[in-house]
């Protein structure tokens, strides 16, 4: 029997938010039953104005989430045992190190994409570059870059 299909509510739209912000991803949080499905929200998120500052605020909050996420995964020390309970050997460990990396480049490659501006989304919180003069020769004018 076919799933009834689920309104997407501004109240629908705070719990993803709060999901998104604890690390869950949007494919997870539409598996539940009493979520609508994947192409619904997208596509409340573009139609609606409300929708889409309630799903960015939970995007944003989700990069900062993994941030943390990627410096626990960097400090944490390696397991002493593997996950049957013997022993870790270097390869095990290898591994390990290898599966670490790969979940940390995942995240930060997800995190430049959900907050390019910023926690607070802001492109005038972007820092700018500066231009700097150089001269030399001790002649005012002659001699000078600018980069």
């Amino acid at each position: 029997m076919a799933q009834k299909p689920v309104k997407v509510t501004k109240a629908v739209m705070k719990e993803i938010a709060e999901r998104l912000a604890s690390g869950e991803t949007l494919l997870a949080i539409t598996s539940d039953a009493h979520m609508p499905n994947y192409r619904s929200i997208t596509s409340a998120v573009v139609r609606n104005d409300e929708f889409f500052e309630i799903y960015r605020e939970g995007r944003i909050l989700q990069a900062e989430y993994y941030t943390d996420r990627i410096n626990n995964l960097a400090t944490a020390p390696l397991p002493t045992e593997d996950s049957k309970g013997q022993k870790a050997d270097n390869r095990w460990l290898g591994a390990e190190i290898q599966r670490r990396k790969l979940e940390i480049e995942t995240l930060k490659w997800t995190f430049a994409r959900l907050q390019p501006h910023g926690i607070r989304d802001r492109k005038e919180d972007v820092p700018q570059q500066q231009a700097i003069t150089i001269s030399w020769g001790g002649a005012e004018g002659a001699n000078v870059r600018t980069e």
